[in-house]
Parts: C-alpha cells; sequence; structure tokens
C-alpha cells in the first residue's frame, strides 16, 4: 500500500509538471510539500518571498518524503524546505552522492517527549513546584488521576502506531512509571490535542506525550520534563530523552544554478520550532490557511527574514505586506 500510495504521488508530481503546457520548466520553481501544517507553513512563506522579492512563480505540489526524496533526484521538484532527515534511511548517501544538496538547516530544536502546562510547575499557584523530570512523576500519581481508575494516575500518549509511542510504554516499565499509572495511549492526534487543550483552558493537571512544533505548543505553555541525556542504544530500552531531528532545506544542484539569487534566500533560510509552532498556532486560533499565516508572519517577524533576502527583494516583500 505505501508502495502504491508513494507511485500514486509520484504520478501526481508528474502530471502537475506536464500540465503546464510547454512552458519553460526554468520559469518557474517547483517546491515539495508533505501533508503535515507546519511544511504547508514553510512553504507558504518562502512562495509569497520568491514570487514577491523575486519575481519568479513558485508551484507547490503535494509530496510525502518519500517522494519528496524521489523529486529531488528525478529533477521534478527543484526544492524542499521542511525534510526531516532522520526519517530517508539513505539521507547521507544521498548528500554524498550528489543526488540531492543541503542548502540550509531550517531548524533542529524539535523536541518531544513528556509535557505539562507550565502553570502546573512554576508560579506561585503551582500544584508540583518540585516536578522537574519524568521519574519525579512517581511522586505526583494523586494529581494527575485516571478518571477510569481510581488506584492510578493517567499519562496521555499517541497513537499505537507511532514509533514514539512504543517507546514510551517501554519508558513506563524502565521507570517503574507503570505501577502508578495507566499509560493511554490516543488513536489521533487531534484527541491528543483535544484532550491537552480541554485541560489546559481550565487550569487543570494534564501529562502525556507532545512534539514540537506544532499549533499546540504555539498556543499553549507548556514544560517538557526532564530526562537523561539521549544515548542510542538506552533509547532503545526506553531509557533517556527524544533526539532531536535536524530539519533541512534541500534542493537539486541545478537550482542553484538556475536560480542564484533565490538559492542565497533558500541557503539563508533559518527559523525554529518555536517560531513555526506560532505560525500555526496563529493558523489554528484564527481558522486561516498557510498562506495567510505566513503574510502575518512577515509582518510580525521582519527581524527573522530580513537577513535571508537581498535589499532589493526587502523592498518588494515590505510593500507587498502592506
Amino acid at each position: 500500500m505505501k508502495k502504491l500510495l508513494s507511485l500514486i504521488l509520484i504520478v501526481t508530481v508528474v502530471f502537475a509538471l506536464t500540465a503546464c503546457g510547454g512552458e519553460d520548466e526554468k520559469s518557474k520553481i517547483i517546491i515539495g510539500e508533505g501533508d503535515w501544517d507546519s511544511n504547508a507553513f514553510h512553504d507558504q512563506v518562502a512562495k509569497f518571498i520568491i514570487e514577491e522579492g523575486y519575481d519568479t512563480e513558485v508551484d507547490i505540489v503535494a509530496a510525502d518524503t518519500p517522494v519528496m526524496i524521489s523529486g529531488l533526484k528525478t529533477k521534478d521538484l527543484d526544492l524542499v524546505l521542511e525534510l526531516w532527515s532522520d526519517n530517508v534511511p539513505t539521507y547521507q548517501d544521498d548528500i554524498n552522492n550528489g543526488d540531492y544538496i543541503e542548502l540550509s538547516l531550517n531548524f533542529d530544536d524539535n523536541m518531544q517527549g513528556i509535557y505539562v502546562p507550565r502553570y502546573l510547575v512554576e508560579g506561585d499557584d503551582a500544584q508540583a513546584p518540585d516536578l522537574k523530570t519524568v521519574m519525579d512523576l512517581n511522586n505526583y500519581t494523586d494529581l494527575f488521576p485516571d478518571p477510569e481508575d481510581s488506584d492510578k494516575g493517567i499519562i496521555y500518549g499517541g497513537p499505537e502506531s507511532w514509533a514514539a509511542t512504543a517507546m514510551l510504554h517501554d519508558k513506563m516499565a524502565e521507570y517503574g512509571l507503570e505501577d502508578n499509572y495507566n499509560f493511554r495511549p490516543i488513536d489521533s492526534n487531534a484527541t491528543l490535542s483535544a484532550t491537552l487543550a480541554a485541560a489546559y483552558e481550565k487550569g487543570e493537571p494534564w501529562v502525556g506525550y507532545n512534539w514540537e512544533p506544532t499549533w499546540i505548543m504555539g498556543m499553549y505553555d507548556m514544560v517538557l520534563l526532564e530526562d537523561s541525556e539521549y544515548n542510542e542504544s538506552d533509547y532503545e530500552k526506553g531509557i533517556g530523552a527524544f533526539p532531536s531531528v535536524r530539519v533541512m532545506v534541500n534542493s537539486t544542484p541545478e537550482f542553484v544554478e538556475d536560480f542564484p539569487e533565490i538559492a542565497d534566500f533558500a541557503k539563508n533560510y533559518q527559523t525554529s520550532s518555536k517560531l513555526t509552532s506560532e505560525g500555526l498556532a496563529y493558523m489554528q486560533e484564527n481558522k486561516v490557511e498557510a498562506d495567510e499565516a505566513a503574510i502575518w508572519f512577515l509582518k510580525e517577524h521582519e527581524e527573522v527574514w530580513k537577513p535571508m533576502v537581498s535589499d532589493e527583494a526587502y523592498d518588494k516583500i515590505i510593500e507587498a505586506i502592506k
């Protein structure tokens, strides 16, 4: 099924390209976009900058990670703004072989793990000021009661199909948390976020898995509980922190040759997980799409993107967002 899906997406990319009707293929830039909101946000920021600042048309084509890689290798895609490099088993070999190139590190401060609301652990009214680490949860079972099991607390997790969920099952055992808590995986990201939002809006305790960047991390002030430093061998047992991932900006070598000024912008494209979460939170709160969030970002964070672009492009972009 995965192979079939990838084939369908590749055909979609090819169809989108051939639909240009014989237009000079170097006159526009094709960006590959994964089906997650943060990728859409970054693509729309880049699209606006490229079209308004550099007078070059941009097409955005849906492509999951395998199709992104395939598209870069076949030159059907020019640019990718958010490639999670750890999700590509052949990534370093591909770079070494020159199949595609690294232009910039978009962000690498992405975190994941067990979170609690900040109001729970900080401030004059904090109910658990000494709750600092995942292991400390064993001292706070009564703060997170399981509504279906009065003898234990509850820690929420993501879907069972996620690798992170499997790791957290192991962590529950290794840290002795399963003696005091029920670990409850939830079958959808939306439902997991809903449990957090419901507790947060009431100022109630909540503990569970989440990650950055997401809209919920941009909207709510959460604290990642500390864990021991990441170590690959320990991690396989469920011990220690999750590793961060290098989220890259990649392109074909030809992109740099065909669009040197825009490639200079892409080489300077660097944000953060925090900024990305802010953009996603803006989308969620205002019920808008990524293109509107991109304009908001350009207005609110000029200090971030101004150094990325040429002086001439900057003047055009400022005029366009007025």
